[in-house]
């Protein structure tokens, strides 16, 4: 795909904890991503636009908007889903919330870049 959109998902992998970053339409089709091996890239995306869809359900049923961003917290690490335009979503899993203040971070931080790449697809 983009070597644009490549380079700031590079970014989030180097995150020590960070094991997949990707990028996803909101239907569940992956559009990038990068991701250490043995990680299950298609099957956790189509998943994860599932879960953004019920935040943003949620977010609706008790007047609060739409989802900015979806963290799922678990024993043993955490997914984080942000949707970067209303047709696609970064997605971030990783193996330890050691990292999640900085990574929520470089969310915001490379937030614009990513919808800008996302165009010039």
């Amino acid at each position: 795909m983009s070597s644009k959109l490549n380079g700031l998902l590079g970014r989030f992998r180097g995150v020590e904890s960070i094991e997949l970053a990707a990028v996803v339409a909101t239907d569940g089709l992956l559009i990038d991503y990068l991701a250490s091996p043995g990680v299950d890239v298609d099957a956790i995306c189509a998943v994860a636009s599932n879960s953004l869809a019920m935040a943003d359900a949620l977010g609706r049923e008790i007047a609060k908007g739409g989802a900015v961003q979806t963290l799922l917290e678990y024993e043993q690490g955490l997914v984080v889903i942000e949707p970067i335009s209303g047709e696609a979503m970064l997605l971030l899993l990783a193996n330890s919330t050691d990292d999640l203040g900085y990574v929520r971070f470089l969310v915001a931080k490379h937030r614009d870049a990513m919808l800008d790449a996302l165009g010039a697809i």
